[in-house]
């Protein structure tokens, strides 16, 4: 059944799943559906410390009631009207505050009970044509469209490269690793927040670890992401119990349906994206409805001054399409939009001992993956070709003569 949401132009159907496994012996998942505040959310909470199934459920709550307060209403309310930076600041602010304030709930519960708790925590507010997604641990959230499947999400584990994944074999590590954050946890909080592009026909997929944790590729993945949202969800919960149910499995799939809010006026910032978009050298001289086809497969990023714009996240090599900001490249060269960031990645091609540009100042951009990138391609080989021409010839000019 479709749902319409408040302070959202689409009307939406959803599905949710929750099992606790074969194997645990209570489930540890909690989900968060809300329609009527447009937010819904995963957590997982920790197998191996006291009450996990606790944590879960009151990082959930916390999050609700930050969301449901008057002043985060004022703030979506004045995105609605105004979607501009800086009014969008705010919503990424305002879902930083609601983990924020799970956290210190936890850690409350924490020194009451004498016990270690924590979980990790997904979740995202739908507002106007965005998608506002928080995240914090291993839970994933992918966004299926009809040409691709792209993981939005960067997995907060303790970093290990003999682990991590080659980025060419489809293949992901099934060993375990400890979380480098989590809500609850004694380690620093880092909170990744990311503003989605909707359209008719995406899919927005939550999952705990042991829901996509068994599949075995990324094509499996994307497989079990087709489809009506009860179906997506009932599919990897199914087969989570097929593949022995290790794991408490909780999913959450939101469908965007028709649109029946239409909109005169453009974001502000939607003008200056097509601007720099248009002059980039992986679409010079393409029609902007190609264009359009090719960002199927980004997600937009913003980076701090400072930090260094990784060139392997959310599973995978990847390149960025700078909008707006600077980053500053090892030898000194600072760039600016329309550039193009690591462009080998886009052909699966890591460099040998990288070095990373840094952000020179705020960085807004759109992150692709090389999986992402190879699936649009593939999807349609006429832009595929004209986007590796292109990216042929960018790289050309790069290489010294």
């Amino acid at each position: 059944m479709t749902k319409i949401l408040p302070r959202f132009d689409f009307r939406v159907d959803i599905g949710a799943e929750s099992v606790t496994g074969k194997v645990r012996e209570r489930n540890e998942d909690a989900l968060l559906v809300a329609p009527e505040l447009a937010l819904f959310g995963v957590a997982d909470g920790m197998g191996g410390l006291t009450a996990g199934d606790v944590a879960s459920r009151l990082a959930l709550e916390v999050v609700k009631a930050t969301i449901a307060s008057k002043a985060a209403t004022r703030t979506l309310e004045e995105y609605v009207k105004t979607p501009t930076l800086e009014v969008r600041r705010r919503v990424f602010d305002l879902l930083r505050e609601a983990v924020a304030a799970a956290h210190a709930r936890l850690v409350e519960e924490q020194e009451t009970r004498g016990t270690p708790m924590g979980t990790t925590l997904d979740f995202c507010i739908l507002v106007r044509d965005r998608v506002f997604v928080a995240h914090v641990g291993d839970g994933r959230v992918f966004l299926a469209r009809s040409r691709a499947t792209l993981q939005v999400t960067e997995d907060h584990l303790v970093h290990d490269p003999s682990r991590a994944r080659r980025p060419d074999d489809g293949k992901k590590t099934k060993t375990p690793r400890p979380l480098a954050s989590g809500v609850g946890l004694p380690v620093p909080l880092r909170v990744d927040v990311f503003p989605v592009d909707v359209r008719r026909g995406d899919t927005l997929v939550l999952a705990s670890d042991g829901a996509y944790g068994p599949f075995e590729t990324e094509a499996a993945i994307t497989a079990a992401c087709k489809g009506p949202p009860r179906a997506i969800a009932e599919e990897m919960v199914r087969h989570s119990l097929a593949k022995g149910g290790r794991d408490n499995a909780s999913v959450i799939a939101i469908r965007i349906e028709d649109r029946f809010i239409a909109r005169q006026e453009e974001s502000p910032d939607r003008g200056l994206d097509a601007a720099a978009l248009a002059q980039s050298p992986l679409f010079e001289g393409l029609p902007m409805s190609s264009v359009l086809g090719a960002l199927a497969s980004g997600i937009e990023v913003e980076i701090e001054p400072g930090q260094e714009v990784p060139a392997f996240d959310a599973g995978d090599l990847c390149a960025y399409l700078v909008l707006d900001g600077l980053a500053t490249l090892p030898d000194g060269t600072t760039l600016g939009p329309p550039a193009l960031l690591y462009p080998e990645s886009l052909v699966g091609v890591d460099k040998p001992k990288r070095e990373l540009a840094r952000a020179a100042e705020r960085l807004r951009g759109v992150r692709v993956r090389h999986d992402d990138f190879r699936e649009v391609c593939q999807h349609d080989p006429s832009l595929g070709g004209a986007l590796y021409k292109r990216l042929a010839t960018h790289l050309a000019r790069l290489t010294p003569a």
